[in-house]
């Protein structure tokens, strides 16, 4: 069995799917994939049942420290269908056969309704507990969720499930329970992987510590977010550089999944010598219809290019509709230009902001190419378009400066030390920026046409 804990009440629950999205498009594991991976009101990936308190927790008898009659479970939930369920979650349970003692133990518990966390949170400084869980609300909460869990049975001499058992009781204390929360390096699972290290005297690390897999930390929070459009849209825009940074089996581990199948493969030696399977049985302990998640990140470059294609196009047809003298091509002119220009204000701040913080994942975004501050530039020269039917000089250099720093974050995607995974972005972008300058470009022939007595020609007001 398994373990949950939490005192949410259920009227906080309701509110936590909107809260939970708006956190997570503010700064994207994960998430943190997730995450952003931003988690729950009381865990990284909960239970919609509430959690038991730690001081209500039965304490075992100092007769099973020895711990021959110790019983040691990795629990693994596999991915739920929100943005902060998708990364999955995992626990450590610990049974004793002879007094009946069971207890999980469970990392990345938060609330946030705690004062300070949208400050800390935006800072980068999440401050989360570990607690204990108990395993009837673990399982029940999972299960209305429609969630799978694996529970793997370590096969630890009975020293080390005593160290073990130790390590956690006294990271629950309240002195000890709260750490730092990061998304990729300090979460439930590598929280959990850290301390079977120890246990393991560092024999986990040295075996996974080695060769970078091929993957990068875009590349897992990209497939685990696949089926979330809105939370990898909003995580891989403000991912860095780092994100890309390739990972080896040790920190890929950051993925409760991948937790799951690294110990499950992992061989150990033991004080007398002998190498044993570190997991000695495994089960499914709850099923469920959904399908795993799926085992290589997408790639969605011609999607993103569509629909890159798609908006400037729309915006070639508005602009020669409001060329034309269209009402209708105005107002959709300013509308458009007005959300473009606010996209661009925010996710530009957030990029520049993060530099402030400790989001160390979010630094050097080359995204700020693509939907830089000059794009309220941009915004004001289309909105002035659809006001008074002409151009100004300076919404035309807004314009073009847009289209070359496109042009750069292009560049530097096609230099391979410098490129960074943002190419999806600029498949969006940079026909969007093209056509806008296009249009910024032929309303200003229209300009000087009019300025002289001439009518503009019928090819500058055609669409193009």
């Amino acid at each position: 069995m398994s373990h949950r804990r939490g005192g949410a009440s259920s009227t906080t629950l309701r509110r936590i799917p909107v809260a939970a999205a708006a956190v997570v498009w503010l700064a994207a594991a994960v998430a943190s994939p997730a995450h952003a991976i931003v988690p729950d009101r009381n865990q990284e990936t909960p239970p919609a049942r509430d959690i038991q308190g730690d001081g209500d927790t039965p304490r075992p008898p100092a007769s099973r420290i020895a711990g021959q009659s110790l019983s040691v479970y990795l629990l693994t939930a596999e991915p739920g269908d929100r943005i902060y369920e998708v990364f999955g979650h995992n626990a450590i349970l610990v049974r004793d056969s002879e007094t009946g003692y069971e207890q999980g133990f469970n990392y990345g518990i938060f609330s946030f309704d705690s004062p300070g966390y949208l400050g800390r949170f935006l800072k980068g400084r999440m401050m989360y507990r570990v607690g204990t869980v108990s395993a009837a609300t673990l399982l029940a909460g999972y299960g209305a969720q429609n969630r799978r869990i694996w529970a793997q049975e370590l096969d630890l001499e009975p020293a080390r499930k005593a160290q073990l058992l130790q390590l956690l009781q006294t990271a629950v204390q309240p002195e000890n329970q709260y750490y730092r929360y990061e998304y990729y390096l300090n979460n439930c699972s590598t929280k959990l992987r850290d301390i079977l290290d120890t246990v393991l005297d560092g024999q986990l690390r040295e075996a996974t510590d080695g060769p970078p897999t091929g993957a990068t930390w875009r590349d897992h929070t990209r497939r685990l977010t696949a089926g979330h459009p809105l939370g990898y849209l909003g995580i891989d825009l403000v991912l860095g550089p780092k994100g890309d940074e390739s990972t080896n089996r040790w920190q890929e581990m950051w993925v409760p999944m991948k937790l799951r199948d690294t110990v499950g493969a992992l061989f150990i030696t033991r004080s007398d010598g002998n190498r044993v399977r570190l997991v000695r049985t495994e089960g499914l302990w709850l099923d469920s219809t959904r399908e795993s998640e799926t085992t290589f990140a997408p790639s969605h470059d011609l999607l993103f290019l569509l629909a890159g294609v798609a908006v400037a196009m729309l915006y070639a047809l508005v602009g020669s509709r409001t060329a034309a003298g269209s009402v209708a091509g105005r107002i959709a002119l300013g509308l458009f230009g007005s959300l473009w220009g606010l996209f661009c204000l925010i996710a530009g701040a957030v990029m520049i902001g993060a530099h402030w913080t400790d989001h160390e994942f979010m630094y050097w975004n080359q995204n700020i190419l693509l939907f830089s501050p000059l794009g309220v530039g941009v915004a004001w020269g289309l909105v002035r378009v659809a006001r008074e039917g002409g151009t100004s000089i300076w919404g035309r250099r807004f314009a073009l400066g847009a289209l070359g720093l496109a042009g750069v974050a292009l560049v530097l995607n096609l230099i391979p030390v410098l490129a960074s995974g943002n190419r999806e972005m600029i498949a969006f972008a940079l026909p969007v920026h093209a056509s806008v300058c296009r249009l910024m470009l032929r309303i200003n022939r229209m300009d000087t046409r009019l300025a002289h007595g001439r009518r503009p020609a019928p090819a500058d007001i055609a669409a193009p």
